[in-house]
């Protein structure tokens, strides 16, 4: 299989592709330079970017495709397939999937990175945040590879960094919640109204009417959401309030590691939740979409039992 890879992702990518005996299709200079390595034939499959920078487009015939992507599960465990397969318009046999990565998924590919050149703490992390990041993590590798810098401290340097990174206190952040059938959900503005150790707490007006998700409780005007975010942690909590401060219930989303930015913060929704209306008692909901994904292939197991795993444990705390 012959694989043509573009954007921030390609050099881990690029490592998994050489690592199983496939091979590089129509490489940049960089690529030339850092592997030595290609076909001149057309690539089988094309990886890009998504727009967001979180995830990839996998595009090719289905069964190449599917090779790419059995690879890429194996390579990267924390992969997780948003979205079905769309097939392309005028084309019979080309068909495009989205493979969204996680925290740990970026971390994944982090260590494929490291074998071929130097490679900073959270460096997938950074380059997919913002531009401004991307920039500081080119900048401090070249400085790396130039023998300019000492890869321990820098390496140090980046891990307090990304560990300090949280949105600023009264700053208006989004909240990006992407849902595994491919839906990007954004929630916001959100006013951040406490911060403090790796969690920030925000605040956002409720528009519009119906009922809560998972609640069954009525929306009025005025209401209010306080959502708690903590850095790496597999669950957000939305607090609803009435316009006179009376609590309406709680909401635990369970997802992925979360991911704060300066101006963001986002997660894969895993599905299950669980949820408490007030003076109720809490009750896990939505337990068939991740048992579904991940019977599709789509969401690895490990994830899926660990997303059960945390809801359990939020049900014990609660009770």
């Amino acid at each position: 299989m012959k694989v043509m890879v573009r954007g921030i992702y390609s050099t881990a990518l690029l490592r998994l592709v050489l690592k199983n005996g496939h091979e590089i299709s129509s490489p940049t200079t960089s690529q030339k330079e850092r592997f030595g390595t290609w076909s001149t034939e057309s690539p089988d499959v094309i990886v890009s970017d998504t727009q967001d920078k979180h995830a990839v487009k996998i595009l090719g015939r289905r069964e190449h495709v599917e090779d790419f992507v059995e690879m890429l599960k194996k390579g990267v465990p924390s992969t997780i397939l948003v979205g079905k397969a769309r097939q392309l318009e005028g084309s019979q046999e080309n068909v495009q999937l989205i493979a969204a990565f996680s925290l740990d998924a970026k971390l994944e590919l982090d260590a494929l990175r490291s074998e071929v050149t130097y490679t900073v703490p959270w460096h997938h992390f950074c380059r997919a945040g913002s531009e401004s990041l991307s920039l500081m993590v080119s900048f401090a590798e070249q400085l790396l590879e130039e023998g300019l810098l000492q890869p321990e401290k820098v390496y140090v340097m980046f891990k307090e960094y990304v560990s300090t990174l949280t949105p600023r206190l009264g700053s208006v952040i989004h909240i990006v919640h992407s849902k595994l059938n491919g839906r990007n959900i954004i929630m916001g503005p959100a006013k951040v109204i406490w911060r403090g150790d790796g969690v920030v707490k925000v605040r956002r007006l409720i528009l519009g009417g119906g009922v809560y998700d998972g609640l069954n409780v009525p929306k009025s005007p005025g209401d209010y959401a306080i959502t708690e975010l903590k850095k790496g942690c597999m669950y957000t909590v939305t607090k609803y309030y009435s316009l006179n401060g009376s609590l309406k219930g709680e909401y635990y989303n369970i997802c992925t590691p979360v991911e704060m930015y300066d101006t963001y913060v986002r997660y894969v929704d895993l599905g299950v939740d669980v949820v408490r209306p007030f003076g109720k008692e809490p009750s896990i909901i939505d337990q068939d979409e991740p048992r579904e994904a991940c019977a599709a292939g789509k969401l690895p197991e490990h994830i899926m039992k660990k997303a059960f795993d945390v809801a359990e444990g939020i049900i014990k705390q609660l009770t």
